[in-house]
C-alpha cells in the first residue's frame, strides 16, 4: 500500500485501502473541506515513470469527468502526489454485481433486468459522450445500497474520435477481460461503442446462469486461450438450456446483444426499451399474485393417556364395584283409614252389615 493510514493528499485524508489494480490503487478517504467520503484513485508507484500509463489514468479521469448521469461514477477533482497522477471521484457504498453473484447465487430474471438496464443506461451517456468503456463486466457495475446501479473503472475507456491509442498493453495482451470480451475486439481490430454492448451481453448470461458464457472450468483449468477462441468460433449459448426459468425476451435479448457481427447487434435505445418491457411485465406478473390464505391452526393433538393412568381407572372402578352397601330401610305399612259410602248416614265408628235378609245397622268397635 503506496499511501499509509492517515496520508493527507491536498484536501483529501486517507482512511484506508478499498482495492489494487494492474495500473493503479483506490483508497477511502474523506475530504476535510466538505466532510464527504470519496475514493481516491492513485497511479500505482511502479508506473511512475511510463508516460503511456500515464496518459491513459489522466484520460480515465477525464472521461469520467466529462459524462454526467446517474448510472455512471462521478468524478470530483484530479490532480498529482508525490509525482502521481489521482483523481477523487464518488464513494459508492454497495457490491459489485459479480460479488453479488458469487454470494448468493444467479439472479432472477427480474432483478437481473433491472440491473443491465441501470447498466445500459449509463453506457448509453458514455456512448453519447464519444467514450467506448471496454472493459463492462460485472465487477465494474456497482449496486449501491441504495437500489441503482452505476459503471465505473473507465480505466480502459478509448475516446472514438482519438488516434493513436494502441490496442495492447504494454504485455502485449489484448485488452479486455476473456470472459466478456467482443470478438472484433479480441482480435485487435477497430472497435466502436458496440464492444461494450456485447459484453453486456454476456454479463446478462453470468447473472441469470451463475457463470460466464464461454466458461468451461476454473480459471485455472480454462485458459485464457481457449475462452477467447470460443468467443469467436462458437454461437452464444442460450442462457435457457442451463436455467429453464430464466424469461424468454431476457435470453433473446442477450443473444442478441452476443452476436459475432457488431451491426447485427441491438443499439442501446433498443436494448433500453426491451429491458424496460421485461421488468415492467415481470413487476407487474409478480404484483398480481393473489397470497394464498392462511391456513387455519393446527389441532391440538389429543392428550396421550399412559398405561398407569388406565390401571388407576380400572382399580377406582372396582372399588366402587366391591364397596359394600348399606342395608335397605323397610317400608312402613300403610295407615287404614275408614272410606265413607255414604255420609249422611255413616257415622265414626259403625258400619253397615246385612243380617237375614234383613237390612240393620249395627255398631261395631274397631279395634287395632
Amino acid at each position: 500500500m503506496s499511501l499509509p493510514e492517515g496520508a493527507e493528499v491536498e484536501r483529501y485524508q486517507v482512511l484506508g485501502l478499498i482495492g489494487a489494480g494492474a495500473m493503479g490503487e483506490v483508497f477511502l478517504a474523506i475530504d476535510t473541506g466538505l466532510g464527504r467520503k470519496v475514493a481516491l484513485k492513485i497511479l500505482s508507484e511502479v508506473h511512475r515513470d511510463n508516460p503511456e500509463l500515464r496518459a491513459r489514468f489522466i484520460r480515465e479521469a477525464r472521461a469520467v469527468a466529462a459524462v454526467s448521469h446517474p448510472n455512471v461514477v462521478q468524478v470530483f477533482t484530479t490532480g498529482e502526489f508525490d509525482g502521481r497522477p489521482y483523481f477523487a471521484m464518488e464513494y459508492l457504498a454497495g457490491k459489485d454485481l459479480g460479488s453479488l453473484v458469487r454470494e448468493g447465487g444467479a439472479m432472477s430474471s427480474r432483478a437481473a433486468a433491472g440491473n443491465v438496464l441501470d447498466a445500459a443506461r449509463g453506457l448509453e451517456a458514455a456512448a453519447s459522450a464519444g467514450l467506448i468503456h471496454r472493459d463492462v463486466k460485472p465487477a465494474n457495475l456497482v449496486r449501491l445500497d441504495s437500489g441503482p446501479v452505476k459503471v465505473t473503472d473507465f480505466g480502459l475507456v478509448k475516446p472514438v474520435t482519438a488516434s493513436g491509442d494502441p490496442a495492447l498493453t504494454a504485455l502485449g495482451v489484448v485488452v479486455g477481460t476473456p470472459d466478456y470480451i467482443a470478438p472484433e475486439q479480441a482480435r485487435g481490430e477497430d472497435i466502436d461503442w458496440r464492444v461494450d454492448v456485447y459484453s453486456l451481453g454476456c454479463t446478462l448470461f453470468y447473472l441469470v446462469v451463475g457463470r460466464p458464457p464461454f466458461r468451461r472450468g476454473n480459471e485455472d483449468e480454462d485458459k485464457y486461450l481457449k475462452v477467447v477462441a470460443r468467443h469467436l468460433r462458437e454461437p452464444a449459448p442460450d442462457a435457457r438450456r442451463i436455467r429453464p426459468d430464466v424469461d424468454a425476451a431476457l435470453a433473446e435479448l442477450a443473444l442478441a446483444m452476443m452476436r459475432k457481427a457488431p451491426q447485427e447487434r441491438p443499439g442501446y435505445a433498443e436494448i433500453v426499451e426491451r429491458l424496460e418491457e421485461v421488468r415492467g411485465r415481470l413487476v407487474s406478473r409478480a404484483s398480481s399474485v393473489v397470497p394464498a390464505a392462511p391456513l387455519p391452526p393446527p389441532e391440538a393433538p389429543a392428550p396421550v393417556r399412559s398405561a398407569g393412568w388406565l390401571w388407576a381407572t380400572t382399580a377406582l372402578a372396582l372399588l366402587v364395584f366391591l364397596a359394600p352397601r348399606p342395608a335397605p330401610t323397610p317400608a312402613r305399612p300403610p295407615t287404614w283409614r275408614p272410606r265413607a259410602c255414604c255420609p249422611s248416614t255413616m257415622r265414626a265408628g259403625a258400619r253397615w252389615s246385612t243380617s237375614s235378609g234383613r237390612r240393620s245397622r249395627t255398631m261395631h268397635t274397631l279395634r287395632w
